[in-house]
Formats: C-alpha cells, structure tokens, sequence
C-alpha cells in the first residue's frame, strides 16, 4: 500500500517526489500551497511509509500516481513532478492524460536520449560515491543539490536535510530500481508535442544535477509550455526559495483557472503575454 496525505481545500494539486525521495521532499512548500489547494503527497513504492521493493519502470511509477489519484477520488489533478518526479510526470501526462488538469515540471529533464546529461563528476557526487554510510553518501549529494550559495547561507537547513535522510536511509534495492529505470529506453518525449494541458517548466539556472538546458529543451517540446527561470538557484530550487515557488505554482494555476472560466464563457483562453507565471 502507498502511503498519500492530504492537505488543504481547493482544486487538487498532486506532488510527485524525485530519486528515493518521499513525500518530506515537498515539507517546505506544502504549507504554502495548501492555502489555496488540496496538496496530495505520497511516498513513492519502497520508500518512507509506504511498502513494496520500487518499481523497475517509469510507466509503473506514472500508474502509481494513477492508483493515488483514484485513492482520494480524483479524477483530474494538477501534477507537480520534481526531478524523477518530472519524468514520471511526464509519463502521466502521455499515458493517462484524463488525469492531468495542469503539469508543472520543476527541475527535471526529457525522457530518453533527449536531454543534458550532468558531468561524471556531479553525478557521482548525487550518488554519494566513495560514502561508508547513507548520512555520509547524502551529504555528499547535497553539494549539488544546492547552489553554492545557498549551502554557504543556510548550513542549518543542510545539515536538517542530512538528519532526516540518515533516520530514513533509501533501501539500497529501492534507489537503484529507480535509478535504473531513468535510464530504461523511453518515448515519452515525442510524445509531449501533443500535450494538451497548460504547463508550467520551473528549473534553477545553476543546477549541475540536471542542467537548465533541460528545461529549454521541455519547454519547446510542450506547446504554450511557460518556462521560469529561478536565478541563481541549484536543483532544489523549491528549498531554496520555497515561498517564491508556492506563489508561482498558485498563480500559475490560478491564471489558468480563470482562462478556462473565460473561454467557457465564449471569451479565448489562449495564454496572455506577461500572465503571472512568466513573470517573477
């Protein structure tokens, strides 16, 4: 069984956490949000509360997220996915579009051979290479996760970071079933060109896990897919600048609910220039 939590009232937002992350991933941004929504956060299969080894496939994650919405009866939800989240986003959108009202992809990359690889030497340090233990190995990964600037100013935050993952250490089978399945050959990015839902691509301009070039190459790929930069910031963007993050998500999704109260009005709903989410 998967464990889900539900905060909040509102048009349902569902958060889909990133590699051997769980629903804790999201604690910075969940109060926030669930002012004016109602956040569903989950523990993916094998990870935090809920049970199960991890799945081998994307396809297997995105009908995860399936079986969550059917658990607390949604029919459509807007979906954030950060990171790995993205991409199992990403294959929600394609293989169960119904159950996607908005997408909102936040520091992650195509699927398949379509995007920006990190270099070596950033990738080993995400996977804590050379650690003699999982607090030691997510320290390490904390060197990219975050800009350089933000592990100067907030250390406390780091090392809170490294507490909570050294009390709940990712089964080693669990990671590597959800690492090797980003790599599993993957079509999913053809398919994004005939997404037909409002989307939102968030990305941290000095991120070294998965290179901003990523989000450039997303959005051109989704049409009236809108990209917003977060200067300066690392992959976590959405720790680093949480509150900033929440008010993008909301006004981006509450532009779009009143395009689609305009245009069920006989009025356009086609995206305006300058709508909240472009801007800051």
């Amino acid at each position: 069984a998967l464990s889900v939590v539900v905060d909040g009232e509102g048009e349902p937002l569902l958060l889909i956490p990133g590699l051997g992350a769980g629903r804790s991933a999201f604690t910075p941004i969940v109060p926030d949000l669930a002012k004016a929504h109602r956040v569903i956060t989950f523990d993916p299969r094998g990870i935090g509360e809920s049970e199960g080894t991890g799945n081998t496939t994307l396809t297997a994650m995105a009908a995860d997220v399936v079986a969550v919405l059917d658990a607390v009866d949604v029919a459509a939800a807007a979906v954030f996915g950060a990171s790995m989240g993205g991409l199992v986003a990403q294959h929600v959108v394609v293989d169960h579009p119904a159950r996607v009202a908005d997408l909102m992809l936040a520091a992650t990359s195509p699927g398949g051979d379509a995007g920006v690889d990190p270099r070596p030497e950033d990738q080993a340090k995400l996977l804590g290479k050379g650690a003699s233990t999982p607090e030691e190995a997510y320290r390490i990964a904390c060197t990219v996760l975050y800009s350089p600037q933000f592990q100067r100013a907030h250390p406390e935050f780091i090392d809170a970071q490294v507490r909570e993952r050294a009390q709940h250490p990712v089964r080693p089978r669990v990671f590597s079933a959800q690492f090797n399945a980003m790599w599993e050959p993957d079509d999913s990015f053809t398919h994004l060109a005939s997404v037909a839902v409002p989307t939102l691509v968030m990305h941290g301009t000095d991120d070294v896990v998965i290179p901003f070039e990523n989000a450039r190459i997303l959005a051109r790929q989704i049409p009236g897919a809108q990209l917003r930069p977060f200067d300066g910031c690392g992959h976590l963007f959405f720790h680093e600048r949480p509150a900033e993050t929440a008010r993008v998500v909301t006004e981006h999704l509450r532009a779009n609910a009143r395009a689609a109260q305009a245009s069920s009005g006989g009025e356009s709903s086609s995206p305006r220039e300058g709508s909240p989410a472009a801007g800051s």
